[in-house]
């Protein structure tokens, strides 16, 4: 028989044991609730995405292409010295023989004219050229052509830019960027995740101007990396803003909306939002306008800009009244592209105001291109008044006449009066300025009175006219100035005190 002590140590065994089995049981539940909730979390979390488009490519080599029918559009608008063969010839002999200077402002004045006419003397001399200011002035000259012929050099750089001059390197950013170059893609997202480099911002500007759906994916998902300053988020975001694509709408939504974010990041988000033409995101701006940071209404009146209907055009007369000159300027912006009419009365009230000068100057503008009547009646009013100012009727002037709509007559009335006071040279030679834009048959008279002015410049302007509208009633009096020029061979001194008379010389032989 056992004893007492025995039988309770056996009971207290057992019941060690139940206690344990409890104990276990009890863990692995807690165990296996946890791995649920964490296998719950695990789904729930959405997963980064994944920028796929990584491998380097090498473009093939390729020549300049043709004209477009843009720049040939554009060669009709040289000054007729720059059709000569005079010009020809000399520019193509300092593509051959010009020291590094030469060349240099040769191509900025070619790329000012987008001058598609010398492409193949400036893609040959790239190829020999041992001068890298002379290659990044070539490239920046293809980029304003947005010809291709030099992708192969640019990719390849961006590729492996680590021993290239910065500057080339800057220049190769740009340059794929004007040519929307696909190929150069996985080079400027590299760049762009290494900011040590320095080229954080050209890779992200360039990604702006080519890059599509799959790039914004990233880059939107690419905002939230830890990594980036503030200054660096609001690049992203605004290039984010500039491609545009939809699939970042619910991202960028609640950016914009989110006033714990950085302003600017904010501001940016929602001129974004605005370009998708969501109508979402319509609603959205409308109730962002009521923010308190100017910044914030400038960037919801430039998305607000892409709708036309009744509730956002009230927003867009609210801000032609904005406290910020900023908004203001947007608004009026928003009223010149959305061709809003009504509007008209709103500006020409500012224009009457002690408004912002850059605000006042934009109102003419667009007054002048809606062409109503309250509008055109005021800008008139400009012209005409004695009590205005010279720089303002400069400014109306050029307005009035880029759109040629109204107030012609008055301007060239204007034009006369200043040839009688020489203390209004400076209003006479911006008024004459504009006249040689245009070529226009009833600047006639006013261009055969610049011809016979005694003062050089004025006479200069004058010439400048006859150029642009070949005039035969102002011919004789070009050609009589002509006679007077000095051959060639003449002394610098000669030459240069009789310097309209060589100009009008070289006129005619374009004309010929």
């Amino acid at each position: 028989m056992k004893s007492v002590s025995a039988e309770f140590n056996a009971v207290r065994k057992v019941d060690q044991m139940k206690r344990a089995v409890l104990f276990a049981a009890v863990a692995l539940c807690a165990f296996n609730l946890f791995a649920e909730d964490t296998v719950v979390d695990i789904e729930q979390e959405e997963p980064a995405y994944v920028y796929t488009n990584r491998e380097k490519v090498w473009p093939d080599a390729k020549r300049p292409r043709g004209a477009t029918a843009e720049q040939t559009e554009a060669l009709s608008a040289l000054s007729v010295e720059k059709t000569s063969e005079t010009y020809m010839e000399e520019t193509r002999d300092t593509f051959s023989f010009g020291m590094t200077e030469q060349i240099c402002n040769l191509l900025d004045s070619l790329a000012s004219d987008k001058d598609v006419r010398f492409a193949e003397e400036a893609y040959e001399l790239f190829q020999a050229t041992k001068s890298p200011i002379v290659r990044e002035k070539i490239l920046s000259y293809f980029s304003i052509l947005e010809d291709p012929c030099l992708e192969d050099f640019a990719v390849e750089v961006l590729n492996d830019p680590y021993d290239v001059r910065k500057n080339t390197v800057i220049a190769c950013f740009n340059y794929v960027g004007a040519v929307k170059s696909s190929a150069a893609l996985p080079a400027l997202v590299d760049l762009m995740e290494k900011p040590d480099l320095g080229y954080f911002n050209n890779a992200l500007d360039a990604i702006g101007k080519i890059g599509g759906d799959e790039e914004a994916l990233y880059l939107a998902t690419y905002l939230s990396s830890d990594d980036l300053d503030t200054a660096q988020r609001q690049s992203l975001m605004r290039v984010l803003g500039k491609l545009k694509a939809v699939a970042t709408w619910d991202i960028l939504s609640e950016i914009c909306q989110d006033q714990n974010e950085n302003m600017y990041v904010r501001a940016y988000a929602a001129e974004a939002i605005g370009a998708m033409e969501k109508p979402e995101s319509r609603d959205i701006l409308i109730d962002l306008y009521e923010a308190d940071e100017p910044q914030i209404r400038e960037y919801v009146i430039r998305g607000l800009s892409h709708y036309s209907d009744e509730a956002s055009r009230k927003v867009i007369r609210q801000a032609l009244k904005d406290d910020s000159y900023r908004v203001r300027l947007e608004a009026v912006g928003v009223v010149e592209n959305q061709n809003i009419t009504e509007f008209a009365k709103d500006l020409v009230y500012h224009c009457k105001t002690k408004e912002e000068t850059v605000v006042k100057e934009k109102c003419y503008k667009v007054l002048a291109k809606l062409n109503t009547e309250d509008g055109n009646k005021y800008l008139v009013s400009v012209i005409t008044d004695k009590k205005a100012g010279d720089s303002a009727k400069i400014k109306v002037a050029a307005a009035l006449l880029e759109q040629n709509h109204a107030g012609t007559q008055e301007i060239i009335n204007l034009a006369l009066d200043t040839l009688k006071d020489d203390k209004r040279k400076s209003l006479r030679y911006a008024l004459g300025k504009e006249f040689a834009k245009y070529g226009r048959p009833e600047f006639s008279e006013v261009c055969a009175q610049f011809i016979a002015s005694k003062d050089p410049s004025t006479q200069g302007t004058g010439l400048d006219i006859f150029a642009k509208g070949r005039y035969e009633s102002v011919r004789s009096a070009v050609q009589d100035l002509a006679a007077k020029a000095p051959d060639e061979n003449a002394e610098t001194k000669a030459r240069s005190s009789n310097v309209n008379a060589v100009k009008a010389k070289k006129i005619l032989e374009g004309l010929k």
